[in-house]
């Protein structure tokens, strides 16, 4: 874990203290995902293009979050970025904040959208890539694979879904994946800045086909004393523990 990750792991903790709800396990198995797609670099130019100072830049790649209990992630990571969000950003995915690109309050939602933003930008030849964060429960519902198959039907090699897999499955998911025509990079290290953002430079370049980043993540990743329990997923952490955790990452 690099200084920066840990500092992300504290301020989206911190903001879900002060908040008094929030999926802490499922936040924490994601903010790395987050923080290495906005932090990654190639030869020093971002992998992800994006700008604090103008939000709606026409030529920005974008990231679209489905799986919305991240959102105290994406927050932290957008603040460290220098984007805006205002003392109270809402609890849930909004337009209205800078750095959301949709508004949602259901899961695969924001899978569906973000096909459709995939083919948009393939339409208008735009150089542009869509990003999305999903987790593994949202493929099961309907609406998260016939989008999939819309995205390898239409061949949308802007297109890179991101699961975020902190519930270990036994069915072969990744492999349906690949029978639809996606290409499928599993990480070996979804926690580790660099791995995670050679995965989404291998997404940039691979062409006529949708990627499909697979992240065995953990759930309260950086927190040792929560790591792997169950009985932390949805804590709302103490003072003492706070303190406590603050003494590990920073």
């Amino acid at each position: 874990m690099n200084k920066r990750q840990a500092e992300l792991r504290y301020e989206l903790l911190d903001h879900i203290s002060k908040r008094g709800k929030g999926s802490t396990g499922r936040a924490l198995s994601s903010v790395d995902l987050i923080e290495a797609l906005y932090f990654g670099t190639e030869n020093g130019r971002q992998i992800f293009k994006h700008d604090s100072r103008m939000p709606q830049w026409e030529d920005r790649d974008y990231f679209v979050l489905s799986k919305i209990e991240a959102l105290p992630a994406l927050y932290s990571v957008l603040k460290m970025r220098g984007f805006n969000l205002g003392e109270n950003p809402p609890d849930l995915p909004n337009r209205k904040t800078p750095g959301i690109e949709v508004t949602s309050d259901r899961h695969a939602y924001g899978i569906s959208v973000a096909v459709g933003m995939a083919e948009a930008v393939k339409m208008d030849k735009r150089n542009s890539h869509v990003f999305c964060l999903a987790a593994d429960y949202e493929l099961d519902h309907g609406s998260a694979w016939e989008a999939i198959m819309t995205a390898s039907e239409r061949r949308l090699d802007r297109l890179c879904l991101i699961i975020d897999e902190n519930d270990p499955r036994d069915e072969p998911i990744q492999e349906r994946f690949e029978s639809f025509g996606w290409r499928v990079i599993k990480l070996g290290n979804a926690h580790d800045h660099d791995d995670i953002a050679f995965a989404y430079l291998k997404a940039r370049i691979t062409q006529r086909k949708p990627t499909c980043i697979w992240a065995p993540t953990i759930k309260s990743k950086g927190v040792p004393f929560a790591e792997r329990k169950p009985e932390y997923d949805d804590a709302i952490y103490s003072e003492s523990e706070m303190r406590e955790i603050r003494n590990i990452l920073l």
